[in-house]
This record gives structure tokens, sequence and C-alpha cells, in this order.
């Protein structure tokens, strides 16, 4: 390998020296080397820094080239420190292939022109796959008016594919950025990549197969995500996420997808950031996400915020192990829309929701992004799903009722009024709940038992201005099978329907006779339900 050390280049690695001009001839050197024998075919070797502090007053030029790598020395922390002081990116890629570093600590220097990238990868016609960085640590400053707003960059991807990162620990504003085009405006902060070495292609690409995998990203303050992803598909990520501080700023967002985002494997712990995920401006399809959230800065913020979005395919299980952030906080989120007469932008399709730590279901999934949800599965603490139209527990309701001589009513279903109180003349619309039961009198040791099925349904119309007319219901018996009915005996089954603070209750009340006083008396069933309101839906809960 070449060492940045050797006399004919002169890297000095001493913290205050220059070594830019010294990095770059062994850089050069690299680039031009061919075999002895046959000068038309070029080969790479590894450029090797030893252990120093190695300070440049200006970029890194590693672009336009095939199989470069540069590898530190020793562990990925604080053994070959890069000193930034370029007013930009450290380390330039751009067009290169099959290329990457290893062992590197890049830190941005205290002097007056202080780096704002660390490192710096993008597709040209020149190339740029096959890329990637291992076990290299940054410690970036915080600069919040560096690159457009999005402060500090630990390392910026301009649609380099087949990329990874491996073992890597990132401190920046914004330590990863990943696009398929060189204006990130879409993320909403105005901000177009260059490089200082050749005119980056502006039209916009596939942005796809990706690794990051052992690798920690923080960020300063609450002023950035932690990665933002433009128009990204085929990411694989495995590591932790996090902020370093959270006193400034008013952003909550972890990580942000912006385009169309496909594809997307994210397994990862995620602390101090009270909104894991936010997606802008397109859709998100064939995503599946493994999180945790914890230690949130505002532990009422909902956790995945999917606003106008189109979602297919989702599958996302998120753990909350903080209990005190658990209460009243939405799971997947819609904003609501200025006009409480408008339905919500966004959609989900064929998708699976899987938190178990909020236990109300009023919080699964906001009521207007349900209403436009279809072929939904939610497993929850009382699992539940939305298939044809319809609502339907997944679990069996078995509940006491009393015993014969003192039966009680039991709650069957209970479930979120579906109309938009803001709304003051958009509140018509319908409930239409089925029951499908069971009512069994008696103990196993009984000396007699009864058993009836039956099954109901409830319709109760709502006005434009909220008022809800008189149910009508329909109870048919199915079947019943008894041993004794002088002993004991299911004769019959009252199913009712009321409203109260804005919670819907299907009631049902067992008709037991016979002798047998003191005698247990349960329902067993499962529940349906089908609104039709013109903003949201109902939350089975």
């Amino acid at each position: 390998m070449i060492n940045v050390k050797d006399a004919q280049f002169g890297a000095t690695g001493d913290g205050s020296t220059d070594d830019r001009a010294a990095i770059q001839r062994a850089v050069d050197y690299a680039k031009n080397l061919t075999l002895a024998n046959n000068s038309a075919v070029r080969y790479r070797v590894t450029i090797f820094f030893p252990a120093g502090y190695y300070f440049i007053g200006g970029p890194i030029n590693l672009t336009n080239t095939n199989g470069l790598w540069l590898k530190g020395d020793g562990g990925s922390y604080l053994n070959t420190i890069i000193l930034g002081n370029t007013g930009g990116v450290m380390f330039d890629f751009s067009g290169s292939s099959i290329s990457g570093c290893e062992g590197f600590t890049f830190i941005t220097s205290d002097r007056g022109n202080r780096s704002t990238t660390g490192v710096l990868f993008a597709l040209t016609s020149n190339g740029g796959l096959n890329c990637g960085i291992r076990q290299c640590y940054f410690e970036m400053t915080d600069q919040p008016s560096a690159n457009g707003g999005f402060g500090s960059i630990g390392i910026l991807n301009v649609r380099s594919e087949e990329f990874y990162i491996h073992e890597c620990l990132v401190r920046a504003n914004t330590p990863l950025i990943m696009s398929y085009v060189t204006n990130l405006s879409p993320s909403g902060t105005n901000y177009t990549v260059i490089s200082p070495f050749q005119t980056l292609p502006t039209d916009a690409g596939s942005m796809g197969v990706t690794s990051i995998n052992g690798t920690s990203l923080q960020t300063y303050e609450k002023r950035q995500p932690a990665m933002v992803l433009l128009g990204v598909n085929n990411l694989n990520f495995q590591g932790y996420i996090s902020r370093l501080s959270a006193n400034t700023g008013t952003n909550e967002t972890a990580i942000l997808c912006v385009q169309y985002t496909t594809n997307l494997k994210i397994h990862a712990n995620i602390e101090s950031f009270s909104r894991v995920l936010r997606v802008l401006n397109a859709g998100f399809e064939g995503n599946d996400l493994d999180l945790t959230s914890s230690n949130a800065t505002s532990p009422s913020t909902e956790l995945v915020d999917l606003t106008n979005c189109t979602v297919k395919g989702l599958k996302l299980r998120i753990t909350l192990p903080v209990v005190a952030e658990r209460s009243n906080r939405y799971v997947v989120y819609h904003a609501l829309d200025s006009n409480a007469n408008t339905p919500a932008a966004g959609s989900m399709i064929n998708s699976e929701i899987t938190c178990y730590d909020i236990t109300s279901n009023q919080f699964i999934i906001s009521p207007n992004l349900l209403m436009k949800s279809a072929n939904m599965l939610f497993n929850t603490y009382k699992p539940f799903e939305k298939k044809g139209g319809k609502l339907r527990q997944l679990s069996n309701n078995r509940l006491g009722a009393g015993q014969n001589g003192s039966v009680s009513t039991v709650n069957a279903l209970q479930f979120t009024q579906a109309d938009n109180t803001a709304s003051s003349n958009g509140r018509g619309g319908y409930y239409r709940a089925w029951i499908d039961g069971v009512i069994q009198a008696g103990s196993y040791g009984s000396g007699g038992s009864a058993v009836l099925t039956f099954q109901a349904q409830l319709i109760v119309n709502q006005n434009n201005v909220g008022t809800i007319d008189a149910p009508s219901a329909t109870v048919i018996i199915l079947d019943k099978s008894v041993t004794n009915p002088a002993y004991l005996d299911v004769v019959g089954v009252l199913v009712d329907i009321s409203f109260s603070n804005r919670i819907g209750t299907v009631t049902v009340t067992p008709r037991v006779t016979g002798s047998g006083t003191g005698e247990p008396v349960f329902y067993n069933g499962v529940a349906e339900l089908q609104t039709d309101f013109l903003v949201n839906d109902s939350l089975l809960l």
C-alpha cells in the first residue's frame, strides 16, 4: 500500500501542518498507477494513513476513479484523524466506483474555515457505484446555518448506489442524507449539493441498494432529522438514532422520507426524538420498520406522521419501553385538513401495525386516516382489522354476566364516534354493528347447563348536526342447548346500542330462567362495525 508519510508525498500528521497537498499527491499517484509491462492497464493500491492528526485546508479530490481505498491506522476512534478546515466537504468521492475509506476519525477543525460535510459520494457519467465506509467516526461541529440550513452533514450521498456504511458513529446537525437528485429543496431545506471538483448531474435517478449496519446517527439539538431519505429505495438500516442535546430548535423527526420511498428495512433504537418517522410529498410502499422509541422530549407527539401520503404494504412494529410515553399518543397519524368537511388526502392499504404498549386502540391510528384505509391489520392489546369496509374484533370477548337470579348487562362492543365535531353541518352518517355471540349459563361441574348462540344486527342513523336517531335492532337465535330447563335455561337475549362521551357501546343482556339460582352466566363473542361518515372512521376499543 501507499503510505501518505512516504518522502515522495510528505504528509506529517502533526495536526498543524496543512497536509492537503501531500495527501492529494498520494491520491493522484494511486489514481495513475499502471502495470509495469502494460501501461494501458491500471491498478489500485490502498492509501495508508498512519496514526496522527492530518490537518487539511481544502477538500481531498477522490473523484472519477475505480478501486480507490483509503485506510486509517488501528481502530475507528481517535487514531487517524482528519482535521477539516475545508469550508465544505473533506473527502469527495464523486464519480468514483468501488472506492471508500475505513478507520478514520473526521473532525471539524476549530480554525476559521470549518468543514461543513464529512464525506461526499455521488453518481456521475464517470461512475459512482459500489462504494462504502466502515469503522469511521464523524465529529462535525454544530453549524446550524451551513448547507442551506441542514447544518453540518456527516455523510452525503447523491445517487451513489450499491452503497454501504458499516460500524460507524456519525455526529452532525444532519448525520446522513441520501438523495436521488442534487436539489434537496423537497425536504423543506433549500440546498443543492455541489462537488468542488466537478458538476454533478441535476436530473433525478435511482437511489437504492444501501446497507447500513451497526451504525449510530446522532444529531445536535432539535434542528434536523438524523437521516434524510429523498427518493430512496432498497435501504437496510440496523443501528441507533439519537440526539446529543435537545435544547434548541423544533424538529422532532428522527427519519424523514421525501418523495416516493420503497423497500426500506429499518431496525433501530431511537432515543430523544419524539417522532420516529415523517413522510412527505408522495408514496411509501413496501416498507418494513421495527423500531423502539424512548426518552422522547415531547411524548405527546405522534410516532409516525403520514400526512398526505399514499401508503401501501407497510409493516410497522414499534415498542415504547418507557411507561410515561404511552398515553394519548397516536402511533400512525394524518393531520386534519383546515376544512372540517375534507377527508384525509392520504390513504393506506394492505398494511400491518403492531404496538402493544399503547393499550387504547383510540390512538393506534388517526380516525381520518383509518377512514381512507383498507385491508388493515392492527396487532394491539385488543387486536382488530379493517377488511371489506368493516372493522372486526380479532379476539373473543368473554365476559361475566352475573348469575342466574341477578343477570347483568355486558359491553360486547365499544367504539369511538366517527363524526367530526369540528364540522357544523357535515356530521351525518350511520353505524351498523354485528354481534356473533354465545350465552352460557352454568359451571363445568353443574347439575345442569344451558347454551344459546345468536347473531344480532343494529343500525343507527345520525343527522348532519350530530343528532342520533333511535336504533333499530334484529336478533336471530341460531340454536340452543339445555340439559335441564327447569333448573337452568337461556331463553333469550336483549341487544342495544347507546352513545355517551363520544363512545358508542353495544350491550348484551342474557335472559336466564330456572331454579338454579347463583349459577354463573357468561357472554362470549366477536363483533364487527361498519360506518359511513365523511371524514373519520370509528376505532374499536
